[in-house]
């Protein structure tokens, strides 16, 4: 455990040199900062990527390119960092971006005060230049006033050595999703891009909502809508979310029939509903409810492999973050299992785990059937002014029984609050906490 100046570090990634490589962002400093670190959890170099964008997550998403450096929005712009082989000095240095794009939101006519949430490279290795960007839109939580509207678009970004900023940045095309906001990131394959949005059907009444499915045509050099599936929207704004309506990114998976499916929770009432739907035209494939009645939602990414998906219940979990909760968030962890041969699509909740909180993002080992996650537990009287107890959980898949867990410490400084958990190259555990980095490794005795 190692404590960390720049904030909390939900978001991490590794390098082929066994570097860990993260964004961390501070409600002290108000600012994002991308950090790489060693193995045992000595940060190596740091540098600010934006500034923070109060109610959206947007410029916390990165991703590592085929170069290993990373690509990470900030300020509505794309930064890309030198990431692949972290040189180790004496003290933190700052490290300096590659390149840097011009401003994405600035170049899409119309849409006003919005931000740039994420982005992804398409899949396709002809077009290395090429990346999908999510443009939020912006929704007042207090008004409920959609001050802006969510966009997809194609921007391709060209390394320059010769330009002011390192690259070129050019608009290819993009889409306006009218009455709509977003505040999840999103999921590529070869086919193209997938997305959650929140949509309004009349001004302040946010109970509409769309998983979207969009391609590239690089003979027109424009972006095509594949399919919308309309899921269902209570339009309540459950303790736990961060938005009204999905808080899942789409799971793109395939079943053991081979069919390719996309999973994603939706904001029913008084049950969340677990939705699959067919990635070819978006057709419900199953749905079924999960967790208690009144008190069920999901504001992470399901695990999918085969026929099994696995989702947590976040009711409860408080969003005055940094500060963690002193009340217990509704427990819960199911296993749903499809049949892709039955002709009624049908699917069943196999297990249910209602003993533990589970807070963030879980992970599955797949080889093992293990699933690793951030838990919490209030049972002890302590827990009602000195906060709850954190774990990191390990949990067999198969029937959802506890493996083992590993205290972290009581309150908020342990608190992993939003993001997943992380593994380097030799099977070690990271995650963060609001003001820790965590690592848990093997050690083999002589």
């Amino acid at each position: 455990m190692q404590l960390n100046p720049y904030g909390f570090t939900p978001v991490m990634a590794c390098n082929r040199n066994n570097q860990m490589i993260g964004v961390s962002f501070s409600y002290v400093m108000g600012e994002y900062r991308l950090i790489v670190f060693d193995k045992d959890l000595h940060i190596l170099c740091q540098a600010k990527t934006a500034s923070f964008d109060e109610g959206s997550f947007g410029g916390g998403y990165f991703f590592l390119n085929n170069q290993e450096n990373a690509v990470i929005v900030g300020d509505n712009r794309m930064k890309c960092y030198p990431t692949a082989n972290v040189e180790v000095k004496d003290d933190i240095y700052e490290l300096s971006p590659l390149w840097v794009t011009d401003d994405i939101v600035a170049m899409i006519p119309g849409s006003g005060t919005n931000s740039l949430y994420a982005t992804l490279p398409i899949w396709d290795s002809a077009s290395p230049n090429l990346y999908w960007c999510l443009i939020a839109g912006r929704f007042n939580f207090d008004t409920h006033e959609l001050e802006s509207t969510a966009y997809i678009a194609m921007v391709e970004v060209v390394p320059d050595r010769t330009q002011p900023n390192g690259c070129t940045t050019t608009l290819i095309d993009f889409i306006q999703l009218p009455n709509q906001w977003n505040n999840n990131t999103f999921s590529v394959d070869e086919n193209g891009a997938y997305f959650v949005t929140n949509a309004l059907t009349a001004p302040g009444v946010c109970d509409d909502g769309y998983l979207h499915a969009v391609a590239f045509d690089a003979q027109t050099q424009s972006i095509v809508q594949r399919w919308s599936y309309q899921y269902v929207n209570s339009g309540f704004y459950k303790v736990g979310m961060k938005n009204i309506g999905s808080g899942t990114t789409p799971t793109v998976m395939r079943d053991s029939a081979g069919n390719k499916i996309i999973t994603i929770g939706d904001n029913a009432y008084p049950q969340m509903n677990v939705d699959v739907v067919n990635q070819a035209d978006g057709s419900l494939s199953a749905q079924v409810p999960v967790f208690s009645y009144m008190r069920s939602c999901d504001e992470a990414s399901f695990i999918g492999v085969e026929n099994s998906i696995i989702v947590e219940n976040n009711f409860g979990h408080t969003v005055d973050i940094p500060w963690s909760q002193y009340v217990e968030n509704e427990p819960g962890m199911a296993l749903v299992m499809l049949d892709p041969y039955a002709t009624d699509h049908s699917a069943e909740v196999v297990w249910e785990y209602d003993r533990m909180s589970f807070l963030a993002m879980s992970m599955l080992a797949r080889e093992k059937g293990i699933i690793f996650a951030h838990t919490g537990d209030w049972s002890d009287d302590e827990s009602s002014t000195e906060g709850g107890m954190y774990y990191v959980s390990a949990i067999d898949s198969w029937d959802g029984r506890i493996i083992w867990r590993i205290p972290l410490g009581r309150g908020k400084k342990y608190c992993h609050e939003y993001g997943g958990i992380y593994f380097n190259h030799e099977n070690s555990l990271y995650m963060g906490t609001n003001h820790y980095l965590i690592s848990i490794q093997e050690h083999i005795l002589s």
